[in-house]
């Protein structure tokens, strides 16, 4: 994957999490990927689709603005800032988040998201 693909990968990525379109983020995962994030870590479609639909049921308006990508061989990172309104407290919730991730074929196979979960 070039420079340019991947750059279409994060778009994808952060357009589908605005949008809250669960098919669409689980289509960049290759079928047994592994995503972590604070909160866990989870494998494969199921799994990866299991917790994206249940974050759906606690925030809405997810706002991403991507502040960096970088590539280097088939692994990179992604800088990014996202916010929620969560559901709970209806207030918007603000995090800057990093992600490390490799890539084969073309599909994510690990995606792992940092962020403060204190101020978050």
């Amino acid at each position: 994957m070039d420079f340019a693909q991947l750059r279409a990968l994060v778009e994808r990525q952060a357009r589908a999490w605005e949008q809250g379109n669960v098919d669409a983020c689980v289509a960049d995962f290759a079928a047994d990927a592994l995503f972590m994030s604070p909160g866990g870590r989870w494998q494969g479609h199921a799994e990866i689709r299991a917790v994206i639909t249940a974050f759906f049921t606690t925030a809405s308006d997810v706002k991403v603005d991507i502040t960096r990508v970088m590539l280097d061989g088939n692994q990179g990172a992604i800088e990014w800032t996202w916010s929620e309104v969560r559901l709970s407290d209806g207030k918007r919730h603000v995090a800057e988040d990093a992600i490390i991730f490799e890539l084969h074929d073309d599909k994510i196979v690990y995606w792992r998201e940092y962020f403060d979960t204190a101020h978050f």
